[in-house]
């Protein structure tokens, strides 16, 4: 429980509200609140005095009093309503910003590590999930313990005066160990929701499972195997669920057994007039409204938790390096080593020096891809090191190695719209990219918006998007896959012009010859095959 109050509370201090906005809404909940606990309290005051006294105008003050909280009670709330909805919106606004640089730094393995689904779709779901900390949680759980503390000196304070603050102290018990009861369940309740967020996983994941395996299965006649493992599973999440199940009812049940400690307790009150004994009682009787915020809080504490748990999960230490681009911008691979569920490549030594051409080559799933990722920081190295004119590439700042390296994936992503949005991405572009377009066979000007485009197409355009910033080192993965010889010829041509150093991951035996040195990933390690 305790580091999930801590995991929530960091998230509350990465909202940082500015504090008249905080103060704004936790003044609005507390008039709210105590307008509705003065209305319960005071209609039945009034209900009580107006029976003591003959005629309409002796309760005439009180009777307008009552019904100004009445109309007063709508628009406080709204007003509540309004300032702890800004205060959680511009808390997700924060939040969506932390999230957006945070998923920017996640390298490949992390991005699949989270890829069951739409990683950013998800994440700002839970962020919106988790405005509810300040509307549901932070400001009624403030407001209403406030509301209890002037309650129970109120109570202090009634005719005849220091009689009544025994009881206010007792009730002040009650409301403690309500709370600390409260509280108490709800760290068992976080650890059996959790509980069950893991057996409905795990539901879902046999699922997928058994819907892959099934049809073989009733071919096989072995129906029963798939059924009786759907069984095991779908015991699991209801035990779960119900044993979930259980401590919500006992949670529900301490709101209404504390106050019924605090309302017999009356007997042992001061001898007074029928209106503050009634005033006591309504007070105490508050005390289940109060107790039921409270658990309404921790609820929806309980709630969002997961939701702060799968962002914490996302959250990654800022990439540090501060090592400005060296002149020198040679390629080194020493001893590098990568586990990528198997190992990858092991003892991996390669220096390139600049304006070099190095094809990689091998069978299909040898780990080629990975290589390149990890050259281009985007994976991470299991041992060994990838240096860059002596540095180590996680030392040279991030924004610099983004410009100086252009990278292209096998299956490029590319957006539809104008030209200069696909292409140049919001950069400011160091080279003609519609020079760099009509070189590899595609025409375009300013007012050209691309739809779909065919594969071929789709790769000369990633090619040409990473030639933007005029990188240093390109690491192409694949870049000709699609093409011809001639559009093959030309995207070579292209590279060649830039005097950039090149290290493609390739089948094509036109860019290999075009290279000048051939390396074969094969069972873990690099061999040079052509010098």
């Amino acid at each position: 429980m305790r580091r999930d109050l801590e995991r929530l509370a960091r998230w509350l201090r990465r909202a940082r509200p500015p504090r008249a906005q905080l103060a704004r809404a936790l003044v609005a909940g507390l008039v709210a609140t105590l307008t509705n606990v003065a209305l319960l309290v005071g209609a039945v005051a009034l209900l009580v005095d107006s029976s003591t006294r003959p005629g309409l105008g002796a309760v005439l003050g009180a009777l307008i009093v009552i019904e100004l909280f009445a109309f007063l009670r709508s628009p406080l709330r709204f007003a509540e309503r309004m300032s702890a909805h800004e205060l959680g919106f511009a808390a997700v606004s924060r939040w969506r910003r932390w999230l957006v640089s945070t998923i920017g730094r996640l390298d490949y393995a992390q991005w699949r590590k989270h890829a069951a689904g739409d990683l950013l779709e998800r994440a700002l779901r839970d962020t919106d999930e988790l405005q509810d900390l300040w509307l549901r949680c932070v400001i009624p759980l403030i407001t209403t313990s406030v509301v209890m503390g002037i309650g129970d000196v109120v109570l202090g304070l009634l005719p005849p005066h220091g009689e009544w603050w025994s009881y206010a102290g007792d009730l002040l018990a009650v409301q403690l160990v309500g709370s600390g009861a409260l509280v108490a369940n709800a760290a068992v309740l976080v650890r059996r929701e959790r509980v069950v967020r893991q057996a409905r996983g795990q539901y879902r994941a046999q699922l997928v499972e058994l819907s892959a395996v099934t049809p073989e299965l009733t071919l096989l006649h072995r129906q029963a195997l798939a059924f009786d493992r759907s069984a095991d599973v779908v015991r699991d999440v209801q035990r779960a669920e119900s044993s979930l199940a259980r401590r919500q009812q006992l949670s529900e049940a301490i709101a209404p057994a504390m106050t019924a400690l605090a309302l017999p307790a009356l007997v042992l009150r001061p001898t007074t007039s029928p209106l503050w004994i009634a005033v006591a009682a309504m007070v105490a009787l508050s005390t289940f409204e109060s107790l039921s915020s409270v658990r309404g809080a921790l609820d929806t504490a309980i709630a969002v938790s997961a939701a702060a748990e799968r962002l914490e999960e996302l959250d990654t230490p800022a990439p540090n390096g501060s090592t400005p681009w060296p002149t020198d911008y040679s390629l080194e691979l020493r001893e590098v080593a990568i586990v990528d569920e198997r190992v990858v490549v092991a003892h991996a030594r390669l220096t390139i020096s600049p304006g070099r051409k190095v094809a990689i080559t091998g069978a299909s799933g040898a780990g080629k891809s990975v290589l390149l990722r990890a050259i281009a920081r985007l994976d991470v190295v299991s041992d060994g090191a990838i240096t860059i004119g002596g540095v180590v590439t996680s030392e040279l700042d991030e924004t610099t190695f983004r410009e100086r390296v252009g990278y292209v994936p096998s299956e490029p992503s590319l957006f539809s719209g104008y030209v200069v949005d696909v292409v140049g991405l919001g950069r400011h572009p160091s080279r003609s990219l519609f020079d760099d377009l009509e070189a590899v066979g595609i025409t375009a000007n300013t007012t050209t918006r691309w739809g779909e485009l065919s594969r071929g197409e789709g790769q000369r355009v990633a090619v040409v998007r990473a030639m933007v910033t005029a990188p240093s080192i390109y690491l192409l993965d694949e870049p000709t896959s699609g093409l011809g010889t001639s559009e093959t010829a030309a995207v070579l041509a292209l590279l060649a012009s830039t005097g950039s150093t090149v290290v493609v991951a390739t089948h094509d035996a036109q860019v290999m010859a075009w290279c000048d040195e051939v390396v074969e990933l094969k069972d873990t390690h690099l061999n040079s095959v052509t010098r």
